[in-house]
């Protein structure tokens, strides 16, 4: 989930200090990138589609998602990466074990994102057990 939906909404921007190539593209020294960490995730060369499998767009749960990039790269990773994996592997499945009931409120198009932000996610979730 965290590679379908990750909570950092703003892509980096970069300028090259010298000469380099991407990807079989040149970027001259000065001109400027940006580094689309929602494309990173979604990269079918990464997380492809082989045959019989869901598109790498699609949410999938079971997918190996190994080499994602929601938390970040290299000394540009996020500080409370840890916290969010515990969180994910503790705490989650022990609050649906301690309200196995739980569940949304309204309906999942009822659900409102925030817009304009950097982070990314839910204004509010309601919920009900």
């Amino acid at each position: 989930m965290l590679r379908y939906w990750s909570i950092v909404s703003t892509d980096p921007r970069r300028v090259a200090l010298e000469d380099v190539e991407i990807g079989g593209h040149l970027i001259r020294k000065g001109e400027g990138v940006i580094v689309s960490l929602i494309a990173g995730n979604r990269d079918p060369r990464v997380f492809g589609a082989g045959e019989g499998e869901c598109p790498a767009d699609t949410l999938d749960i079971g997918r190996n998602a190994r080499n994602h990039v929601a938390f970040g790269f290299g000394s540009h990773q996020c500080l409370g990466q840890n916290l969010a994996r515990v969180e994910m592997q503790v705490a989650w499945p022990r609050l649906f074990e301690r309200i196995p009931d739980l569940r949304l409120a309204v309906a999942e198009v009822q659900l409102d994102f925030k817009k304009n932000s950097i982070v990314y996610g839910l204004t509010s979730l309601p919920v009900t057990w």
